[in-house]
């Protein structure tokens, strides 16, 4: 199926068809968690445009396996920022390794642009955190961070995505080997109301079955660790999960059902107005920091020093999944190459996520107003990159309200 025929059945997915009027189907029970690492909603999402001096990597291919050095287009951009906080809520190692490259002191793409010794903080719920000035700059998923700043919640600005793809995966015990041995199985579609339920129905509906007649559609608690653990011990049959929980099925006896991918900017960095105007450089340098980072683990040659700076240096324990390739695949295809995004994506993202309540359905005449670009288009200047999103220059103003 082509990317746009993926989200034109996204798109034809009613209201009714996903949530019903409950929300679940007949028999479904509640499961309780059992200590979730993790949020409830998914914050993977795609790689983006090409970029100049880069392997091109877009959702549903390969992951980058070599890097091409950069041509730097103009002088680093520079700050002088340390000892504040990065929110960063989703729990996968890979997604999470530029965060600690970036600060590695034999890499030192932060420390070039004079940013040092920040923490990381793994808070459930972004917003209150955000709203208490804890974080300088936090990832956000762009539903949540659209529905916030929409109702004045957050006076805040996403300047770029790090995530740009949605992964969509579906896995199953043993003996469930097609569609046809799921009917009348127990299916977990995450918390209700929340983009995993979506992503679960649509995988169903692309399998041939029907959430509401051919299985027990379950609403879940917790996070996706707590949904697979639920299905290894019996709880359910099946269940949405990610990249990580692969293997974890394949050595029950079990596997994936459905795996593809979505290109959707799911996944941000975003800073408050207040912290965006008390540090104006802020912005360009940690985007040129991380674009170094971010490329630099998605370049599989860099692998085995990637294991051994994560487990010496940042002593971070990683589980036998970060070995698979099949793994470091699909985590490096969600893996944005240059903090950019193609704006159409956006908006069928938004398509997809508005039959859920979770922004308002005139979010598409709004969120560009949402983005403050300019760091970025810095940083992909220096970088020798082209500027993704492009932007209109004439107004001199390097924003995404340009579109």
């Amino acid at each position: 199926m082509s990317e746009q025929d993926k989200v034109n059945r996204l798109g034809e997915l009613s209201r009714r068809r996903f949530l019903g009027l409950s929300g679940l189907a007949a028999g479904a029970v509640v499961l309780g968690a059992c200590g979730t690492d993790e949020p409830a909603a998914t914050t993977a999402a795609a790689t983006t445009e090409t970029t100049a001096g880069s392997t091109a990597t877009t959702a549903g291919s390969t992951a980058t396996t070599a890097v091409t050095e950069t041509t730097a287009g103009s002088s680093v951009p520079m700050t002088s920022a340390s000892g504040f906080t990065v929110g960063y809520n989703n729990p996968n190692r890979m997604l999470r390794a530029p965060l600690y490259i970036g600060q590695s002191k034999e890499l030192g793409f932060f420390e070039e642009v004079g940013i040092t010794g920040f923490e990381i903080n793994d808070a459930d719920d972004p917003v209150p955190p955000t709203l208490a000035g804890e974080y300088k700059v936090v990832l956000f998923d762009s539903d949540v961070l659209f529905d916030a700043i929409y109702k004045d919640v957050l006076d805040a600005k996403m300047i770029s995505i790090n995530l740009g793809a949605q992964p969509l995966i579906l896995i199953a015990n043993a003996g469930i080997n097609s569609a046809e041995d799921l009917k009348g199985k127990r299916v977990g579609g995450g918390r209700a109301g929340q983009v995993n339920e979506a992503i679960c129905k649509y995988m169903l509906g692309e399998l041939g079955l029907d959430w509401e007649t051919d299985v027990i559609f379950t609403e879940m608690t917790g996070g996706s660790n707590d949904w697979v653990q639920a299905m290894l011990t019996g709880q359910i049959d099946a269940t949405v999960a990610f990249s990580r929980h692969i293997p974890l099925a394949v050595e029950a006896g079990g596997g994936a059902l459905y795996q593809d991918f979505l290109n959707a900017p799911q996944g941000g960095f975003a800073m408050t107005s207040e912290e965006l105007a008390a540090d104006p450089d802020f912005a360009a340098a940690w985007n040129y920091g991380y674009i170094n980072a971010q490329r630099w683990c998605k370049t599989r040659d860099n692998f085995d020093d990637l294991v051994r700076i994560l487990s010496e240096e940042f002593e971070i324990d990683l589980p036998d999944a970060f070995f698979d390739p099949a793994v470091w695949e699909i985590d490096g295809t969600i893996m944005s190459q240059d903090l950019g995004f193609d704006p159409a994506e956006m908006d069928a993202w938004m398509d997809f996520v508005i039959p859920f309540g979770n922004v308002a359905p005139d979010i598409n005449d709004k969120w560009r107003g949402y983005f403050d670009l300019s760091g970025l288009h810095v940083a992909q200047t220096a970088l020798g990159l082209d500027i993704n999103p492009s932007a209109d220059l004439s107004s001199g103003k390097e924003n995404i309200e340009n579109f």
